[in-house]
This record gives structure tokens, sequence and C-alpha cells, in this order.
């Protein structure tokens, strides 16, 4: 079972697709270090999400950002042709971020269940003949007793 899963492991780092969304990754890395040299003003609110056939797109959870960048860009294609990357830099595509992308530390911890709740997850646990399902609903169920209420 041990090979099995060490084979499984392997063939997935050493996939083509993987491969390829490292190198992306490595991408957008290098094009955010560069906007940021360029646009030291606001490089820590935004981030490059891709530059394709001229166009740079930019992400931002600020909406009074997107109307700054709106405004001066022409400046800031100016500032970014200077560098060899953006040469050929047509326009600056600017994206609200999604604001249902919440880090996980960021968010507050969830109340503990209540025992209604608990008993419910582990009566439905019991109904189900999945058995995977069954144990997760049991486990969901443990762990929120093992949180203190207040």
């Amino acid at each position: 079972m041990r090979s099995a899963r060490v084979t499984r492991s392997s063939e997935v780092l050493s996939s083509p697709l993987l491969q390829q969304l490292k190198t992306q990754a490595h991408y957008l890395a290098k094009l955010n270090t560069i906007v940021a040299e360029q646009l030291t003003a606001i490089k820590d609110q935004y981030r490059v999400s891709a530059y394709k056939n001229g166009v740079l797109t930019l992400q931002t959870p600020n909406n009074a950002l997107i109307g700054q960048l709106r405004y001066l860009q022409n400046h800031y294609q100016q500032k970014l042709r200077q560098h060899s990357v953006f040469s050929d830099l047509i326009r600056i595509q600017i994206l609200l971020d999604d604001p249902l992308h919440i880090n996980r530390s960021q968010r507050q911890p969830l109340p503990p269940l209540s025992s209604n709740i608990k008993a419910l997850l582990l009566e439905t646990a019991a109904s189900i003949t999945d058995v995977e399902l069954s144990e997760a609903l049991r486990q969901l169920a443990r762990e929120s007793s093992d949180k203190p209420t207040e």
C-alpha cells in the first residue's frame, strides 16, 4: 500500500499540469515584483492576476483603488512600459477581488453547535449508509463537543 502511495505522489509531482501551474505561479510572482517596483505608491493594495496579449490584469478588494487606478491608468502604463517585460502593454484591467475570498486565519471561529444540532447530526449519521459521510457527521458532532461553551 505504501509503495502505491509513493508512486502516486511522484506521478502527481512530476505531472505536466503541475509543472505548468508552478511555472505560471513563478511568472505571476515575478510580475507582482516588477509592478510593485514601478508602482510603489500602491504596491500592497493589489495583486497581478494575469498578463496576456498586452493586457495587465490587477485585482484589488479596494473599490477606491479601482477608481484611482482607472483615473491614473495612462500614467501607470507609461511607468510600466519602461520595464522590458511590459514594453507591449496596451492597457491595465482592474477587477474587484471576490469579497467571498476570505483567508481562514482572518475568520472568526464559529460558535459551538447546540445540543439539538449535535443530536441531529448523530441521528443523521446513524441513518446514512455511506460510511465516510456518516463518520464525518459523527466527527463534526464530537469536535463541536470538545469546544468550550461560553
